[in-house]
């Protein structure tokens, strides 16, 4: 049984918390490439409790930064986007996408505008995303090894949804593989699939046994049940640091994906899919080249910067021939309904952080 004081580590993502901490030591998936324009208006977002703005300035450099102007706090969401560079409406200040002042209407001493820095993070663009890093490091980490992300950009697709519970409680349900069987499969009478069908093995028996083991890498984690003489069907819940999952929905070999549970603030988590435009059909063979089914993720609350909600019926699974290659860890975790993180009364709802003015 883990103590409250567990949970609580395990579930703040804050600065100074514990998670928020851990977290910030890697690359964070932030929002599309597609959704900031060269000069165009910027677009609010929050990661890890921060209320921060991204752009991208005349050369197509992108910033992300606080929101608020280090001058007296005004809200740089309703700057002015212009000439390299982001322009309080306030005093006029104005910054690079690194945070530079590189504008100061209001004549300082000499060497006055050289001290002044908007806190801002690093970017990268890659995969059609924008990529933010918010540690301290002078020297940023690689970004994440997925072989998704190095397919051609026209072969990537990406999507955000929003979901309004800890990103710990989404994730969990991602890699837990005991509910299949009941929820998503529940309604499939075993008399309709054929014999070779993979789903069938899960069908004929809803409650998998479990495999942990210790690995190099952390815990290797896996449900599986008899799947015949001789043979066992296993499927693998993938967890990799610090919020990145791999569901078991198809053969790696033609369903390259990577999913994040980008925590917003501790209630509101943002679902970041990238998947393969390819992927074969999971009652097709590994080389067919269809394009990819809509895949099912649950229950969605709403739509993370207008993103339309991802509907459609399950790509099924072929869990028995995955590969136990891209494994990192697995675990669960009990959470419960947490208490509010932080005083949101200078914003009407927390929707506000996922617009872009018109």
């Amino acid at each position: 049984m883990s103590k409250a004081s567990d949970g609580i580590e395990l579930t703040r993502v804050g600065p100074g918390t514990v998670m928020g901490d851990l977290m910030r030591c890697y690359w964070i998936p932030a929002l599309m490439s597609s959704e900031l324009e060269r000069d165009g208006a910027p677009v609010r977002l929050m990661l890890l409790g921060e209320k921060l703005i991204a752009f991208r300035d005349s050369d197509g450099r992108v910033g992300v930064m606080d929101h608020r102007c280090p001058h007296r706090c005004a809200s740089l969401f309703l700057g002015r986007n212009e000439a390299r560079g982001l322009r309080c409406i306030y005093h006029g200040w104005k910054f690079d996408v690194a945070g530079n002042c590189v504008d100061m209407p209001s004549i300082p001493p000499p060497g006055f505008m050289q001290k002044v820095k908007a806190k801002a993070y690093k970017v990268i663009e890659r995969a059609g995303l924008v990529w933010v890093y918010m540690g301290a490091c002078a020297e940023p980490p690689q970004l994440p090894g997925f072989e998704i992300l190095d397919m051609p950009q026209v072969e990537i697709k990406v999507s955000f949804i929003q979901r309004d519970c800890n990103y710990l409680q989404a994730l969990e349900g991602e890699i837990d593989t005991s509910h299949f069987g009941f929820l998503h499969a529940g309604h499939v009478d075993p008399t309709d699939l054929a014999e070779d069908e993979p789903v069938l093995n899960t069908v004929l028996n809803r409650a998998p046994e479990y495999h942990l083991t210790d690995q190099p890498w952390g815990t290797q984690y896996a449900g599986y049940r008899a799947a015949g003489p001789g043979q066992t069907y296993w499927r693998f819940g993938n967890f990799l640091f610090p919020f990145w999952t791999q569901a078991p929905n198809g053969e790696f070999a033609s369903h390259m994906h990577a999913r994040a549970w980008v925590p917003l603030d501790d209630e509101h988590t943002m679902f970041c899919y990238i998947w393969w435009k390819r992927a074969a059909s999971s009652m097709a063979p590994v080389a067919a080249t269809s394009s990819c089914p809509t895949p099912a993720i649950g229950s969605v609350v709403g739509a993370w910067r207008r993103t339309p909600a991802m509907t459609g019926a399950s790509t099924g699974q072929r869990s028995a021939t995955i590969r136990s290659t891209a494994v990192l860890m697995a675990s669960t975790c009990r959470t419960k309904p947490l208490p509010k993180a932080w005083d949101r009364s200078s914003i009407t709802s927390l929707s506000t952080w996922r617009r872009r003015t018109k």
